[in-house]
């Protein structure tokens, strides 16, 4: 049970941290080059979701937020005995929720900067990322469990 938390504080860390960075060093639409080819910064406020989807509605996402955050918590409590990746799945989408929802209290909006430079996508944060692979790892997980009482 602690992996999971622990996964999910290191996740907010990170998170944080990497933000407050983007926020001291970076005026907002400046760009700084990170890897060539890959990524670079570019910090922007994101009212709403991925895409700009939902702009403005924040009482949506404390309200969702809130729910998935106390459901991870059930849930990190009911696999308190499952399996490595399963805490460690459940720790990222936590720390994914948590961080984001962080930004949302604080400031109204959420900090983005990572640019990927490679493709056209929506500009996102560490917390994002958490969120993104925990996702992937959750599907992974129903899809090899017969049982999905065993994962959700």
């Amino acid at each position: 049970m602690a992996i999971a938390y622990l996964v999910a504080l290191l996740m907010v860390l990170i998170d944080q941290i990497i933000k407050k960075w983007t926020t001291s060093s970076l005026q907002l639409y400046e760009s700084r080059s990170g890897i060539d080819g890959l990524f670079d910064f570019y910090y922007i406020r994101n009212e709403g979701a991925g895409w700009g989807i939902l702009q403005g509605r924040m009482w949506f996402f404390y309200v969702v937020t809130f729910v998935i955050i106390v459901y991870l918590i059930y849930l990190i409590y009911k696999h308190r005995q499952g399996s490595l990746f399963l805490k460690c799945t459940y720790g990222l989408l936590l720390g994914g929720a948590i961080g984001n929802l962080i930004d949302r209290i604080i400031n109204g909006y959420v900090i983005d900067m990572f640019r990927l430079t490679f493709m056209n996508f929506p500009i996102f944060n560490v917390a994002d990322m958490a969120l993104s692979i925990g996702v992937v790892l959750l599907i992974i997980q129903v899809l090899m469990t017969e049982d999905t009482e065993g994962v959700l």
